[in-house]
């Protein structure tokens, strides 16, 4: 069912796309920006449904699943980062556990602008808000230049999850590699750790910041040890990670994400 589920998600996804370039290209800009942020989402959602399906079902069970399928800064996050993947879509656990300290905090706030805004723009290309002192929010006050970026940024995450719908997805779903699976461990383990935070959008990318710590330091042990470690990743509290905001300077993997570049196709 799960499986099925992820694949749905996907195809889901592009279908969001589609009809966002759609009203884009008939001028229908702020519903077009809403579309594809919500392409993104299902992007993130189906990379959700990825974790959950290549969990063992001890960690799946008692796992907060409502949070990781309906938080939609988290899914927004989600789909920002599968955007950016330059692997395979089942080598994402080896490359973010590769992946330098540094560089993974950078990376993660490289997130924290684009979720924030698509989460913010998402709800006023449907809706008409009030703000602070009166100020009145309409769709048609989105801009241009933010449909193409948004949609520059829903084509690059259902293209990565695109690679869903191949055919091979089920067997590696089923046989996943060994650092997918501690990459869903630990995701979990971050989320029910932060059981309380809010559902902002700096909020989701700490907790995935926290989830990928997790992921290095069981790795890191495993290396050290020669031996596998307990199933259940050790406690790493959201007090002692490393922060994630007021960071200076980007590394080459933000650096493309600032200049809006897309994943050579090779590497997908």
């Amino acid at each position: 069912m799960l499986i099925r589920a992820t694949i749905a998600a996907a195809r889901n996804a592009q279908g969001l796309l589609y009809d966002a370039q759609v009203l884009a290209e008939a001028g229908c800009a702020a519903r077009a920006y809403s579309l594809a942020s919500l392409a993104v989402e299902e992007s993130g959602k189906a990379a959700s449904l990825v974790l959950l399906t290549v969990m063992p079902e001890a960690v799946r069970a008692p796992a907060p699943v409502g949070r990781l399928l309906e938080w939609h800064q988290l899914k927004q996050a989600e789909g920002l980062l599968i955007a950016r993947m330059p692997y395979r879509f089942r080598q994402v656990g080896s490359w973010l556990g590769a992946m330098p300290a540094g560089e993974l905090e950078q990376f993660m706030t490289a997130l924290d602008a684009p979720t924030d805004e698509a989460d913010r723009l998402k709800r006023r290309g449907l809706y008409t808000d009030v703000g602070r002192g009166g100020r009145i929010w309409e769709p048609s006050e989105i801009t241009e230049t933010e449909v193409f970026s948004q949609l520059a940024r829903a084509e690059q995450a259902t293209s990565a999850a695109g690679q869903l719908l191949e055919p091979e997805t089920p067997d590696w779903l089923a046989d996943p590699a060994t650092e997918l699976v501690e990459l869903a461990r630990a995701a979990v383990s971050a989320l029910t750790e932060a059981r309380c935070a809010a559902r902002a959008p700096q909020a989701a990318t700490n907790i995935m910041l926290i989830g990928v710590s997790k992921l290095q330091d069981h790795m890191a042990a495993k290396d050290a040890t020669g031996t596998p470690v307990p199933c259940e990743l050790r406690t790493r509290s959201t007090s002692h990670a490393p922060p994630v905001h007021h960071r200076e300077g980007l590394t080459p993997a933000t650096e493309v994400w600032a200049a809006g570049q897309t994943v050579p196709s090779e590497h997908r």
